[in-house]
């Protein structure tokens, strides 16, 4: 009797380790991932957050990230077949054209949909009506920069006829302003608080969030042949994200630690600059908790677009752009809050 019970014992204990302990056999999935900013922008830092605290890892997923010189550039390698990417992070309204166009791409996850950017304006401008007859800097017509300047010129009666726009590549277009060169700029929390420390007189016009709150800033993207090859592993891709968004709302400690470790040396210098931005994050909600993808925010964007007659023909369907089988199961796994 006292064998058998040390055998059931001996059973139990490797039955627990078993479950407990990794399954160090099975090779983790690997998603090489295109990112547009190097390095990253504040904004982007939960998926650096999840690198840094093994979160991807935990959910059996190897992530490699690719770096691009924006968004455009990064949606331009995400739709080659040669990029060798399994996913990116792109700006929503430049995905949602490519799907109407044949890219075969599908939205299966976004870590922060609000349009997370504000424009700087120089001391001559004040307000967006200011920006008559001024030079904006934009990556190019239709990019993220130039779609935020048209929600900041909506506010004042303007459009692209009232002003001049020069071409201003991301990492240009603080300089850009501080210099002159350009009169406005749309840019993220942290550089508009890099613009006031050096030039107080600056201004800060908008919050795009605010301006246009149901716009969709970015999402991960993936080709649906990819998804539907491996859908369990962009499934647990999104419940990865979900588990870093929801971890930094509670861990400003860890996400300054990574921040220190990933954004550029101007913010290791100023960290009363990281963690503002870190507050202005947190208050304004900009990360979303579940699987970040609101419908109405898709049907906003995709009727923006169309407006702007960027989207020939009809308007995509949420169907159209997300994988709702992705969306569907991580939500399902990971609890919605």
């Amino acid at each position: 009797m006292k064998k058998m019970w040390m055998v059931l014992v001996a059973a139990f204990v490797l039955a627990a380790a078993m479950w407990s302990a990794p399954a160090q056999s099975v090779a983790a999935d690997k998603i090489v991932l295109g990112m547009p900013v190097r390095p990253p922008v504040m904004v982007h830092l939960p998926v650096f957050y999840a690198l840094d605290n093994d979160i991807f890892k935990k959910h059996g997923l190897d992530v490699e990230i690719k770096f691009f010189r924006g968004g455009v550039a990064t949606h331009r390698a995400i739709t080659s077949k040669k990029s060798g990417l399994d996913a990116a992070w792109v700006p929503a309204p430049i995905a949602m054209v490519g799907i109407t166009k044949g890219s075969g791409m599908k939205f299966f996850h976004s870590m922060a949909y609000l349009n997370e950017a504000q424009m700087a304006g120089n001391d001559q401008v004040k307000k967006p009506s200011d920006l008559k007859g001024k030079t904006i800097g934009i990556e190019g017509r239709g990019g993220y920069s130039h779609l935020g300047a048209l929600a900041v010129l909506s506010t004042a009666g303007l459009t692209d006829k009232d002003v001049k726009y020069i071409k201003t590549p991301p990492p240009a277009r603080v300089p850009f302003l501080l210099k002159g060169k350009a009169d406005a700029v749309v840019i993220h929390v942290e550089q508009v608080l890099v613009v006031k420390k050096r030039k107080p007189s600056f201004n800060k016009l908008m919050d795009l969030w605010k301006a246009m709150p149901n716009f969709f800033y970015g999402a991960f993207i993936a080709p649906s042949s990819k998804i539907n090859s491996n859908k369990d592993a962009y499934v647990r891709f999104a419940m990865a994200m979900m588990q870093s968004n929801r971890s930094i709302y509670k861990d400003k400690a860890g996400y300054l630690k990574s921040a220190n470790k990933w954004v550029r040396p101007v913010y290791k210098k100023n960290p009363e600059i990281m963690s503002k931005t870190y507050d202005v994050f947190v208050a304004e909600k900009i990360w979303g908790v579940n699987n970040g993808i609101p419908k109405a925010s898709v049907a906003f964007t995709a009727d923006y677009m169309k407006r702007l007659g960027k989207i020939k023909g009809k308007v995509p369907s949420y169907e159209d752009i997300v994988d709702t089988s992705v969306t569907k199961a991580a939500l399902a796994k990971a609890g919605k809050i």
